[in-house]
């Protein structure tokens, strides 16, 4: 009984009308933004069949970042790689290990390959399901990745 009288109240109306018109109008200047950039973009013109082509007009760049990319895999290999070989020689002598979390992290960031030729150089964790299985489905989407990547920015840098 209170909350209904609560709820019916003059300014509690009024509050809902205010209300109402507010988002009203607020959806009416959404509708006309959206049609005005949508005009705008009718009249733009498409860039011709070449140039639209090239994605990446700038070589320098394009070299920078190909060249980053590069050495981020490399540099990531390298220390998955060798994580691995320390790992296995601290389970050789009994020494205290490295997790086996950071072991995944590093594989997960990129450093499969790393991961597998280690695994296969040093036979360390190859009987372990969670290590093997991973490893080969990140290897096989880590190396299509990186492929497409790298061969996409080096056709776009040297070509």
């Amino acid at each position: 009984m209170i909350m209904q009288g609560f709820e019916n109240s003059p300014q509690i109306v009024e509050i809902k009308n205010v209300l109402r018109e507010l988002f009203l109008s607020m959806g009416d200047s959404l509708k006309n933004a959206w049609l005005s950039f949508y005009d705008w973009l009718k009249n733009v013109p498409l860039p011709l069949p070449p140039t639209m082509l090239k994605l990446f007009s700038n070589n320098k760049a394009n070299l920078i970042i190909f060249l980053v990319f590069s050495a981020y895999v490399i540099f990531i290999n390298i220390r998955t790689f060798s994580l691995f070989a320390v790992d296995k020689k601290h389970a050789v002598k009994k020494k205290g290990r490295i997790p086996e979390s950071r072991l995944f992290r590093y594989m997960w960031l990129g450093g499969a390959p790393g991961a597998a030729l280690a695994m296969l150089f040093y036979h360390h964790k190859t009987h372990h399901k969670n290590f093997t299985v991973t490893v080969i489905v990140l290897l096989a989407v880590q190396l299509i990745l990186f492929s497409f990547i790298l061969g996409f920015l080096g056709f776009w840098t040297f070509f």
